[in-house]
C-alpha cells in the first residue's frame, strides 16, 4: 500500500488523550490514528448515508452512526461467509410473523 505522511496538529489535551487511548491497545499513535480513521469512513459502495429523496436528513447523529456500524458489521458478515438472503424471504418472514403475533392478540 502506498502511505503518504500526514501531519495532524492536536491541542495537548487532545494529543494526550489519543496517546493514552493507543497505549492502552498497546498501538502506536498513527496506528491508532490510521484505525480510527477508517473505521470512520463508510464502507465503499455503501451509500447508507445518502438523503433519502434529496431532502434533509432527519436521522439523529446516533442513529446514523448505528446505522453505519450495522451496515459495516452486515457487510464484513457477507465478505466472510458470502451468505446473502434475498429481499423477499426476509419480508415473508416478517410478514408471517406479524400475522401470527397478530392472530394471537385476537
Amino acid at each position: 500500500m502506498d502511505r503518504r505522511p500526514l501531519t495532524l496538529p492536536l491541542d495537548a489535551a487532545t494529543l494526550a488523550r489519543v496517546e493514552a487511548a493507543a497505549a492502552a491497545e498497546g498501538l502506536s499513535i498513527e496506528v491508532w490514528m490510521a484505525r480510527r480513521v477508517i473505521d470512520a469512513l463508510p464502507p465503499p459502495g455503501v451509500a447508507e448515508d445518502a438523503a433519502p429523496f434529496d431532502l434533509a436528513d432527519p436521522r439523529t447523529e446516533a442513529a446514523k452512526l448505528y446505522q453505519a456500524e450495522q451496515a459495516r458489521i452486515a457487510l464484513a458478515e457477507y465478505d466472510r461467509t458470502g451468505v446473502s438472503f434475498p429481499l423477499e424471504d426476509v419480508l415473508k418472514t416478517f410478514d408471517d410473523a406479524l400475522e401470527a403475533a397478530l392472530a394471537r392478540k385476537r
